[in-house]
């Protein structure tokens, strides 16, 4: 393998030329998906071009039977500068076969590698994240996520140095009181290899709540209420606690009830008085 490696860095490689070209004389691309997908980073990165320019030029290869460039890479560069209106775009002209167009897509993503949000968190802090924050097409939140990750103590930071956790394995260590507790929870991360959902249950016991979507509809609603009721009960009943869902009609609508089972209940329902229906009543008022 190192052989192979030496001997195709000493070969000559494709001829590159700094080409201006037009927008609609790019076509394809080494992954049509990709190239075809828009989402909100898409947004984001034509803002970052119309304030900064284009950093990075896009790589092509040209089609003489088509008269066109074939995109080699640089997908969503391309489409973020159509988003904008542009006509024309820098680029890198290779001459190459798709065999050499193949490798130079390989060899682009295979090797880059972005820098830590650690790294970046320093960066952001020396030149001020509010300042920075001002003239970045990034969300402000986006940019204070990472230099909240400072205020974790300085062997906390060297545990998770170097790559080891993601920026959303490290976050919930900020929940955690303590340097050695954050430093023990990280070291427990990084060796079970933890996905950022179960950091988060090692750190609070529960996935951290998500944000409600906003529900449309009556039915939609009723659906939705349903399903956090039923994953309630789910959850109560993992904890030891026996919890079923019962859904009830009523002359105004209808009740949804997360009903409790006594756990000293054995075999048969314990004899009811005044005093249990009332403590029943109550707890199923409360679920409701």
């Amino acid at each position: 393998m190192t052989k192979r490696r030496t001997a195709l860095a000493k070969a000559p490689g494709p001829k590159v030329t700094s080409v201006r070209i037009g927008i609609d004389d790019i076509y394809g691309g080494m992954i049509r998906a990709r190239a075809q997908q828009q989402d909100g980073s898409i947004a984001m990165l034509a803002a970052s071009i119309a304030r900064h320019g284009l950093l990075q030029p896009v790589v092509v290869r040209r089609n003489a039977r088509v008269g066109r460039y074939a995109l080699v890479c640089g997908a969503r560069r391309v489409l973020a500068c159509r988003v904008l209106g542009m006509k024309e775009i820098d680029a890198l002209l290779i001459e190459a076969d798709e065999q050499e167009a193949a490798a130079c897509f390989m060899e682009e993503h295979l090797t880059h590698r972005a820098p830590g949000f650690l790294d970046e968190a320093q960066v952001l802090a020396q030149a001020g994240v509010d300042r920075v924050g001002e003239r970045c097409a990034l969300p402000t939140r986006q940019l204070e996520r990472r230099t909240r990750m400072l205020t974790l103590g300085e062997r906390v930071r060297a545990e998770i140095a170097g790559g080891a956790l993601t920026l959303e394995q490290a976050e919930p260590l900020l929940g955690i009181a303590g340097e050695d507790r954050q430093q023990e929870a990280a070291s427990i991360i990084a060796q079970r290899g933890l996905t950022a959902q179960q950091a988060r249950r090692l750190v609070f016991g529960a996935p951290a709540p998500e944000p409600a979507a906003p529900v449309k509809g009556r039915r939609r609603a009723i659906r939705t209420a349903l399903c956090e009721a039923t994953e309630t009960a789910e959850r109560l009943t993992r904890q030891g606690i026996a919890a079923s869902v019962a859904v009830h009609s009523q002359e105004r609508g209808m009740c949804i009830q997360i009903m409790l089972k006594n756990s000293e209940i054995s075999g048969k329902e314990q004899e009811k008085t005044p005093e249990t229906e009332n403590k029943e009543e109550r707890g199923t008022a409360a679920a409701t």
